[in-house]
């Protein structure tokens, strides 16, 4: 490479630093790769593209969804809406299933599962993926290390979508 190229290319990145506008870095690209050849005017221009591209990607997506619906807690009477059972299946003594049923008017997102034994130890489980409840249905979880008869109590975490300033659960997917 001449030394053109580097002077062209030093006086390229003051001008950068003051304007930062793609015009101008597109203008400088095409001169500057004038005189050194076509591989390395097109390599030059596809890593420009990518640049501004990946630029315009990272701003907006098409399926980011703008929602007004948060993930809250359960209140207490909406807690009572929702039934929960456990037991153990006829294939194995160590792993309880839970039963969620969702008599709420939106989705529950269910977190995890937190067993208490007659040790006095805890098993807790994580659901991941979250284990999701549509409005008047039900779902089973797993928890394992939990052996047939050892269990004491049970709770499960649950939580539903609403509005900001809306006291009932709702469903985000509705809108």
């Amino acid at each position: 490479m001449s030394a053109k190229f580097y002077t062209q290319l030093s006086s390229f990145v003051s001008q950068w630093q003051q304007r930062l506008q793609p015009p101008v870095i597109a203008t400088f690209l095409y001169r500057a790769t004038a005189a050194t050849g076509l591989l390395l005017r097109t390599v030059l221009w596809l890593a420009f593209m990518q640049l501004l591209c990946t630029t315009f990607a990272q701003a907006w997506t098409p399926f980011e969804r703008k929602t007004l619906y948060e993930e809250v807690e359960l209140s207490a009477s909406e807690a009572k809406k929702v039934q929960y059972a456990a037991g153990w299946s006829a294939q194995s003594d160590t792993e309880l299933l839970v039963e969620v049923k969702n008599n709420l008017p939106g989705p529950l997102a269910c977190h995890g599962a937190t067993v208490h034994l007659l040790s006095g130890s805890t098993v807790s489980k994580s659901f991941l993926p979250r284990l999701y409840v549509p409005n008047a249905s039900s779902r089973q979880g797993a928890v394992g290390g939990v052996k047939k008869g050892q269990m004491k109590d049970f709770s499960i975490l649950c939580h539903c979508w609403k509005k900001p300033g809306d006291s009932a659960c709702g469903n985000p997917s509705s809108n």
